[in-house]
């Protein structure tokens, strides 16, 4: 557990071996105890907070920023140390939390996953509405794309705005919950707040603002490329090798190895895919194959 700012901590931070969200603690120092930005799958290293002083009791409120399993999976372990514990997430992603599923999870991951629903407390309806918190308020931006109740968080601590995004990097592409012309709007909205602290779902801790800045600019790149990969020619060689690189120097070394793989079936001779390939592995990554599952169950031509 590390803090980020005064009273603002990551309890569970980014791991590339472990399939979790990360799981964010800010501390009102008010009646209104302590909030968790989303809670993950594993409920293990939020029982930790007792390690630091804090107590699971006093956990009164959970912000989810997305119906992905992955951000609220473990949320009715919570109510186990405070029934009355409140959840909020936006009205168009709370049926997921809400109800047990009806078929199997989509991600192999979870496939085995025991969900117990939670009730949403206050479901979010409006851009930029506004939780509060004791002395703190938390503004709710609307950023669909990944999904179309996504939210990220925007908590103003002394001069510094602090956004908890949820699923930035997440695919946005044009297939299941994603839309890429709404990610394209909303990460563009994001860019336009200059955040100077990115606390993100799937991502180590970015800043200053210029980082954050490049951080979502990356994305926006990548998901763009990843939807002409995808769904539009399977066989850009030039595509997909920018779509490696750019994972590279985001720093998301499994999908580098995962793209430089599947380039290689398209292009067996690309030198540029092994030089890069190999500089990935030096990093371990764990192996996923991803793009190419992605590309035979959507591309249509």
């Amino acid at each position: 557990m590390k803090e980020i700012a005064n009273d603002v901590y990551v309890v569970k931070p980014y791991d590339p071996n472990i399939v979790d969200c990360c799981v964010y603690l800010v501390d009102t120092k008010s009646d209104d105890g302590l909030i968790l930005i989303d809670a993950g799958i594993n409920f293990e290293p939020i029982q930790e907070i007792e390690k630091e002083g804090f107590k699971l009791k006093d956990i009164k409120h959970c912000l989810i920023t997305h119906g992905h399993l992955d951000h609220f999976g473990v949320c009715h372990r919570l109510k186990e140390f405070n029934k009355n514990i409140k959840f909020y997430a936006h009205e168009l992603d709370t049926k997921r939390i809400e109800q047990k599923p009806t078929e199997p999870y989509p991600n192999q991951f979870f496939a085995n996953y025991k969900y117990e629903p939670v009730k949403i407390t206050r479901k979010i309806k409006k851009d930029n509405e506004i939780l509060k918190f004791g002395q703190l308020e938390f503004r709710c931006i609307h950023i669909p794309g990944h999904t179309a109740g996504s939210v990220a968080y925007l908590l103003d601590i002394g001069e510094k705005k602090i956004l908890f995004a949820g699923d930035i990097p997440g695919v946005a592409i044009n297939i299941g919950d994603g839309d890429l012309d709404q990610y394209i709007r909303s990460m563009e909205k994001l860019i336009a707040l200059h955040i100077d602290i990115m606390c993100e779902g799937h991502e180590d801790i970015t800043q200053p603002a210029e980082k954050v800045s490049r951080f979502i600019k990356g994305y926006l790149k990548f998901n763009k490329d990843l939807n002409s990969v995808v769904l539009e020619n399977p066989y850009n060689t030039k595509v997909i090798l920018s779509l490696a690189l750019q994972s590279y120097e985001l720093g998301w070394y499994s999908s580098v190895v995962d793209f430089c793989n599947y380039l290689l079936e398209v292009d067996p001779k690309n030198s540029d895919a092994k030089e890069l390939r190999e500089k990935a592995k030096k990093q371990n990554p764990p192996k996923i194959e991803y793009v190419k599952r992605l590309i035979e169950e959507n591309y249509k031509g």
